[in-house]
Protein backbone atom coordinates (compact mmCIF):
# COMPACT_ATOMS: atom_id res chain seq x y z
CA UNK A 1 0.00 0.00 0.00
CA UNK A 2 3.18 2.55 0.90
CA UNK A 3 4.25 1.38 -2.81
CA UNK A 4 0.78 2.40 -4.34
CA UNK A 5 0.39 5.58 -2.39
CA UNK A 6 3.92 6.52 -3.06
CA UNK A 7 3.91 6.50 -6.94
CA UNK A 8 0.33 8.26 -6.74
CA UNK A 9 1.62 11.34 -4.93
CA UNK A 10 4.71 10.98 -7.74
CA UNK A 11 2.17 10.81 -10.27
CA UNK A 12 0.24 13.75 -8.87
CA UNK A 13 3.06 16.31 -8.57
CA UNK A 14 4.48 16.10 -11.83
CA UNK A 15 0.87 16.75 -13.36
CA UNK A 16 0.61 19.80 -11.83
CA UNK A 17 -0.87 22.22 -14.22
CA UNK A 18 1.88 24.75 -15.42
CA UNK A 19 4.54 22.53 -14.20
CA UNK A 20 7.83 23.62 -15.74
CA UNK A 21 9.36 20.37 -15.33
CA UNK A 22 6.26 19.32 -18.02
CA UNK A 23 6.49 22.12 -20.25
CA UNK A 24 10.43 21.82 -20.61
CA UNK A 25 9.94 18.03 -21.24
CA UNK A 26 7.34 17.67 -23.50
CA UNK A 27 7.59 16.31 -26.87
CA UNK A 28 6.91 18.48 -29.79
CA UNK A 29 5.77 17.08 -32.98
CA UNK A 30 7.57 17.02 -35.82
CA UNK A 31 7.01 16.99 -39.29
CA UNK A 32 8.11 13.50 -41.02
CA UNK A 33 11.46 13.56 -43.37
CA UNK A 34 10.44 13.72 -46.60
CA UNK A 35 12.81 12.90 -49.40
CA UNK A 36 11.64 14.20 -53.37
CA UNK A 37 13.43 12.70 -55.94
CA UNK A 38 15.63 15.57 -57.90
CA UNK A 39 17.51 13.63 -60.31
CA UNK A 40 16.26 15.74 -63.34
CA UNK A 41 16.82 18.00 -62.25
CA UNK A 42 19.57 18.15 -60.93
CA UNK A 43 21.42 17.96 -64.48
CA UNK A 44 21.91 13.44 -64.08
CA UNK A 45 20.26 11.76 -66.42
CA UNK A 46 23.12 8.42 -66.14
CA UNK A 47 21.35 4.98 -65.73
CA UNK A 48 22.18 1.17 -65.71
CA UNK A 49 21.32 -0.65 -68.91
CA UNK A 50 20.49 -4.52 -69.58
CA UNK A 51 23.41 -4.71 -72.33
CA UNK A 52 22.36 -7.66 -74.37
CA UNK A 53 19.71 -10.39 -75.22
CA UNK A 54 20.49 -14.37 -75.00
CA UNK A 55 22.42 -16.00 -72.18
CA UNK A 56 21.94 -14.62 -68.28
CA UNK A 57 25.26 -14.24 -66.50
CA UNK A 58 25.06 -13.58 -62.70
CA UNK A 59 27.47 -10.56 -63.01
CA UNK A 60 24.70 -9.03 -64.64
CA UNK A 61 22.53 -9.34 -61.13
CA UNK A 62 24.88 -6.73 -60.05
CA UNK A 63 24.45 -2.81 -60.31
CA UNK A 64 27.52 -0.26 -60.54
CA UNK A 65 28.26 1.75 -57.42
CA UNK A 66 28.42 5.40 -56.93
CA UNK A 67 30.44 7.92 -54.06
CA UNK A 68 30.65 11.51 -53.57
CA UNK A 69 33.87 13.42 -54.07
CA UNK A 70 35.33 17.11 -53.94
CA UNK A 71 37.80 16.43 -57.25
CA UNK A 72 38.33 19.91 -57.61
CA UNK A 73 38.43 21.44 -54.10
CA UNK A 74 36.13 24.01 -54.71
CA UNK A 75 34.16 22.75 -50.79
CA UNK A 76 31.40 21.12 -53.06
CA UNK A 77 31.20 17.37 -53.38
CA UNK A 78 30.76 15.91 -56.66
CA UNK A 79 29.26 12.52 -58.34
CA UNK A 80 31.42 9.76 -59.46
CA UNK A 81 28.62 6.67 -60.72
CA UNK A 82 30.16 3.25 -61.77
CA UNK A 83 28.84 1.09 -64.43
CA UNK A 84 28.55 -2.70 -65.30
CA UNK A 85 29.46 -2.45 -68.89
CA UNK A 86 30.50 -4.76 -71.43
CA UNK A 87 33.98 -4.56 -73.63
CA UNK A 88 33.41 -4.32 -76.31
CA UNK A 89 29.81 -2.38 -76.24
CA UNK A 90 27.10 -4.10 -78.09
CA UNK A 91 25.63 -0.95 -79.33
CA UNK A 92 28.04 1.63 -78.70
CA UNK A 93 26.17 3.21 -76.32
CA UNK A 94 27.78 6.19 -74.91
CA UNK A 95 25.83 5.83 -71.55
CA UNK A 96 27.69 2.40 -70.82
CA UNK A 97 30.59 4.00 -69.18
CA UNK A 98 31.27 5.44 -65.99
CA UNK A 99 30.36 9.33 -65.36
CA UNK A 100 31.56 12.15 -63.08
CA UNK A 101 29.39 14.83 -62.20
CA UNK A 102 30.67 18.27 -60.92
CA UNK A 103 28.93 20.11 -58.75
CA UNK A 104 27.69 23.17 -60.15
CA UNK A 105 26.50 25.17 -56.80
CA UNK A 106 22.83 25.69 -57.72
CA UNK A 107 21.36 22.39 -57.34
CA UNK A 108 22.54 21.25 -60.57
CA UNK A 109 25.67 19.02 -61.92
CA UNK A 110 27.81 19.04 -65.27
CA UNK A 111 28.67 16.00 -66.88
CA UNK A 112 32.74 16.63 -67.08
CA UNK A 113 33.46 12.75 -67.83
CA UNK A 114 35.46 13.55 -70.70
CA UNK A 115 37.34 16.18 -70.24
CA UNK A 116 38.42 14.89 -66.76
CA UNK A 117 39.96 12.09 -68.33
CA UNK A 118 38.18 9.19 -67.36
CA UNK A 119 37.35 6.69 -69.54
CA UNK A 120 36.47 3.65 -67.91
CA UNK A 121 34.27 1.59 -69.62
CA UNK A 122 34.65 -2.14 -67.85
CA UNK A 123 32.55 -4.20 -66.33
CA UNK A 124 32.51 -1.76 -62.78
CA UNK A 125 31.58 -2.21 -59.61
CA UNK A 126 32.37 -0.09 -56.71
CA UNK A 127 34.35 2.74 -55.35
CA UNK A 128 36.36 3.77 -53.08
CA UNK A 129 38.08 7.72 -52.55
CA UNK A 130 41.01 8.61 -50.73
CA UNK A 131 44.44 10.44 -51.20
CA UNK A 132 46.91 7.69 -51.75
CA UNK A 133 49.98 9.88 -52.57
CA UNK A 134 49.31 12.82 -50.03
CA UNK A 135 49.25 15.37 -52.66
CA UNK A 136 45.87 17.21 -51.34
CA UNK A 137 43.64 16.13 -53.99
CA UNK A 138 41.17 13.05 -53.73
CA UNK A 139 42.43 9.85 -55.93
CA UNK A 140 39.30 7.13 -57.32
CA UNK A 141 40.15 3.94 -57.15
CA UNK A 142 37.32 1.52 -59.43
CA UNK A 143 36.58 -1.95 -58.69
CA UNK A 144 35.45 -4.45 -61.51
CA UNK A 145 34.92 -7.84 -62.76
CA UNK A 146 38.49 -8.56 -64.29
CA UNK A 147 40.09 -5.42 -63.99
CA UNK A 148 40.25 -2.47 -61.94
CA UNK A 149 41.59 1.17 -61.89
CA UNK A 150 43.51 3.56 -60.24
CA UNK A 151 42.84 7.58 -61.12
CA UNK A 152 45.14 9.54 -60.02
CA UNK A 153 43.62 13.39 -59.50
CA UNK A 154 45.65 15.84 -61.06
CA UNK A 155 44.90 18.72 -59.19
CA UNK A 156 43.72 20.39 -62.51
CA UNK A 157 40.44 19.33 -63.02
CA UNK A 158 41.52 15.47 -64.74
CA UNK A 159 42.78 12.41 -63.69
CA UNK A 160 45.45 9.79 -65.15
CA UNK A 161 45.07 6.25 -64.81
CA UNK A 162 48.36 5.14 -63.05
CA UNK A 163 47.02 1.47 -62.46
CA UNK A 164 49.53 -0.07 -63.62
CA UNK A 165 52.29 1.84 -62.72
CA UNK A 166 51.11 1.87 -59.12
CA UNK A 167 50.70 -1.80 -59.06
CA UNK A 168 46.88 -2.14 -57.87
CA UNK A 169 45.35 -4.11 -60.69
CA UNK A 170 43.05 -6.90 -59.14
CA UNK A 171 41.91 -8.90 -61.77
CA UNK A 172 39.52 -10.89 -60.30
CA UNK A 173 35.97 -10.32 -59.54
CA UNK A 174 36.31 -7.55 -57.23
CA UNK A 175 33.21 -5.49 -55.52
CA UNK A 176 33.89 -3.02 -53.22
CA UNK A 177 37.37 -1.28 -52.02
CA UNK A 178 38.41 0.87 -48.85
CA UNK A 179 41.81 3.20 -48.53
CA UNK A 180 42.98 3.20 -45.20
CA UNK A 181 46.56 3.42 -43.18
CA UNK A 182 46.70 0.00 -41.51
CA UNK A 183 50.48 0.33 -40.31
CA UNK A 184 50.01 4.01 -39.59
CA UNK A 185 52.89 5.33 -41.59
CA UNK A 186 50.80 8.35 -42.85
CA UNK A 187 50.40 6.99 -46.42
CA UNK A 188 46.70 5.03 -47.03
CA UNK A 189 46.88 1.25 -47.53
CA UNK A 190 44.04 -0.22 -50.01
CA UNK A 191 41.64 -2.60 -49.12
CA UNK A 192 39.80 -4.74 -52.22
CA UNK A 193 37.00 -6.67 -51.56
CA UNK A 194 36.40 -9.41 -53.97
CA UNK A 195 33.06 -11.54 -54.78
CA UNK A 196 33.51 -15.07 -56.62
CA UNK A 197 35.02 -16.98 -58.59
CA UNK A 198 33.54 -17.03 -61.70
CA UNK A 199 34.28 -17.86 -65.63
CA UNK A 200 31.62 -17.38 -67.95
CA UNK A 201 32.99 -20.24 -70.10
CA UNK A 202 32.50 -23.06 -67.34
CA UNK A 203 29.55 -22.07 -65.42
CA UNK A 204 28.58 -25.01 -62.42
CA UNK A 205 24.67 -24.68 -63.26
CA UNK A 206 22.10 -24.28 -65.96
CA UNK A 207 18.68 -23.48 -65.45
CA UNK A 208 16.04 -25.29 -66.92
CA UNK A 209 15.63 -22.77 -69.76
CA UNK A 210 19.32 -22.12 -70.51
CA UNK A 211 19.91 -19.14 -68.77
CA UNK A 212 22.40 -19.45 -66.21
CA UNK A 213 21.62 -17.32 -63.31
CA UNK A 214 23.31 -19.63 -61.09
CA UNK A 215 23.08 -19.84 -57.22
CA UNK A 216 26.10 -17.94 -55.43
CA UNK A 217 25.98 -21.73 -53.55
CA UNK A 218 27.27 -23.21 -56.97
CA UNK A 219 30.61 -20.65 -56.80
CA UNK A 220 33.65 -20.51 -54.87
CA UNK A 221 34.54 -17.67 -52.76
CA UNK A 222 37.44 -15.47 -53.60
CA UNK A 223 40.38 -13.99 -51.28
CA UNK A 224 40.29 -10.17 -51.05
CA UNK A 225 43.76 -8.21 -51.62
CA UNK A 226 45.65 -5.62 -49.30
CA UNK A 227 47.87 -3.39 -51.05
CA UNK A 228 50.60 -1.67 -49.09
CA UNK A 229 51.46 1.62 -49.95
CA UNK A 230 55.10 2.40 -50.23
CA UNK A 231 55.13 5.80 -50.07
CA UNK A 232 56.46 6.49 -53.61
CA UNK A 233 53.06 6.20 -55.77
CA UNK A 234 53.57 2.25 -55.94
CA UNK A 235 52.12 -0.44 -53.90
CA UNK A 236 52.59 -4.16 -52.57
CA UNK A 237 50.44 -6.82 -52.53
CA UNK A 238 50.77 -7.99 -48.98
CA UNK A 239 47.73 -10.33 -48.57
CA UNK A 240 49.08 -13.38 -47.83
CA UNK A 241 51.85 -11.86 -45.43
CA UNK A 242 49.18 -9.93 -43.57
CA UNK A 243 47.18 -13.02 -43.48
CA UNK A 244 44.29 -11.59 -45.33
CA UNK A 245 44.16 -14.05 -47.93
CA UNK A 246 40.78 -15.99 -47.36
CA UNK A 247 39.43 -18.19 -49.98
CA UNK A 248 35.99 -18.52 -47.99
CA UNK A 249 35.31 -15.16 -48.91
CA UNK A 250 32.68 -13.98 -50.77
CA UNK A 251 32.87 -10.46 -50.34
CA UNK A 252 30.29 -7.16 -51.02
CA UNK A 253 30.82 -4.65 -48.48
CA UNK A 254 33.92 -3.54 -46.47
CA UNK A 255 34.67 -0.91 -43.58
CA UNK A 256 37.87 0.04 -42.45
CA UNK A 257 37.41 1.12 -38.36
CA UNK A 258 38.67 0.75 -35.27
CA UNK A 259 36.39 -1.25 -33.26
CA UNK A 260 38.22 -1.91 -30.22
CA UNK A 261 40.10 1.45 -29.92
CA UNK A 262 43.96 0.57 -29.67
CA UNK A 263 44.81 3.21 -31.81
CA UNK A 264 44.90 0.60 -35.14
CA UNK A 265 42.50 0.17 -38.06
CA UNK A 266 40.80 -3.27 -38.12
CA UNK A 267 38.81 -4.00 -41.04
CA UNK A 268 34.94 -5.89 -41.33
CA UNK A 269 33.88 -7.33 -44.67
CA UNK A 270 30.25 -8.43 -45.45
CA UNK A 271 29.89 -11.55 -47.01
CA UNK A 272 27.44 -13.10 -49.25
CA UNK A 273 25.75 -16.41 -47.71
CA UNK A 274 29.01 -17.01 -45.98
CA UNK A 275 30.41 -15.99 -42.58
CA UNK A 276 31.34 -12.02 -42.49
CA UNK A 277 35.09 -11.50 -41.21
CA UNK A 278 36.20 -9.22 -38.97
CA UNK A 279 39.83 -8.52 -39.36
CA UNK A 280 41.85 -7.54 -35.81
CA UNK A 281 44.99 -5.29 -36.45
CA UNK A 282 47.36 -6.93 -34.03
CA UNK A 283 49.67 -4.29 -34.69
CA UNK A 284 52.54 -6.51 -35.30
CA UNK A 285 52.19 -6.63 -39.29
CA UNK A 286 49.15 -8.83 -39.96
CA UNK A 287 45.86 -9.55 -39.17
CA UNK A 288 43.62 -11.83 -36.78
CA UNK A 289 40.13 -12.94 -38.14
CA UNK A 290 37.92 -12.80 -35.06
CA UNK A 291 34.09 -12.32 -36.49
CA UNK A 292 32.85 -15.22 -34.57
CA UNK A 293 34.42 -14.32 -30.96
CA UNK A 294 33.57 -10.90 -31.91
CA UNK A 295 29.80 -12.26 -32.58
CA UNK A 296 29.24 -11.01 -35.77
CA UNK A 297 30.34 -13.80 -38.53
CA UNK A 298 26.27 -14.76 -38.57
CA UNK A 299 22.83 -13.67 -37.70
CA UNK A 300 21.42 -14.03 -33.67
CA UNK A 301 20.66 -17.89 -35.44
CA UNK A 302 23.85 -18.68 -36.46
CA UNK A 303 23.30 -18.27 -40.23
CA UNK A 304 25.12 -16.46 -42.47
CA UNK A 305 23.10 -14.21 -43.93
CA UNK A 306 23.53 -11.78 -48.06
CA UNK A 307 25.71 -9.67 -46.45
CA UNK A 308 25.54 -6.17 -48.80
CA UNK A 309 26.84 -2.82 -47.76
CA UNK A 310 28.19 -2.37 -44.32
CA UNK A 311 28.64 0.94 -42.88
CA UNK A 312 30.17 1.81 -38.99
CA UNK A 313 29.23 4.49 -36.77
CA UNK A 314 29.27 5.29 -33.08
CA UNK A 315 25.21 5.30 -32.71
CA UNK A 316 24.85 5.43 -29.17
CA UNK A 317 27.76 7.93 -28.25
CA UNK A 318 29.07 5.49 -26.25
CA UNK A 319 33.16 5.75 -27.60
CA UNK A 320 32.92 2.78 -29.70
CA UNK A 321 31.74 1.63 -33.25
CA UNK A 322 28.80 -0.36 -34.22
CA UNK A 323 28.51 -1.98 -37.29
CA UNK A 324 25.54 -1.75 -39.69
CA UNK A 325 25.22 -4.39 -42.23
CA UNK A 326 22.55 -4.22 -45.31
CA UNK A 327 21.72 -7.47 -46.07
CA UNK A 328 20.01 -9.19 -49.40
CA UNK A 329 16.22 -9.39 -49.35
CA UNK A 330 13.91 -10.47 -46.91
CA UNK A 331 16.48 -11.21 -44.67
CA UNK A 332 17.02 -8.81 -41.53
CA UNK A 333 20.11 -6.27 -41.35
Amino acid sequence: MKIILLLFLTAVVFALPGSPEIEAQAPKPSAPIQFVDITAAAGINWSIKTLVPGPKYLIETMGGGGGFIDYNGDGLLDIYLVCYSQNPQPDGDSMLRDVLYRNNGDGTFTDVTQSAGISNSMRGMGLTVGDYDNDGWPDIYITGFGASKLYRNNGNGKFTDVTERAGVNNDLWGSSAAFFDYDNDGYLDLYVCNYLTYDEKNLPCTLYDGKPYCSIANFKGSSARLFHNNGDGTFTDVSEKEKIANPKGKGLGVVALDYDNDGRMDIFQANDAAANFLYHNDGNGSFSEVALAAGVAFDPDGNARGGMGVDAEDLDGDGYLEIFVANFSNQTN
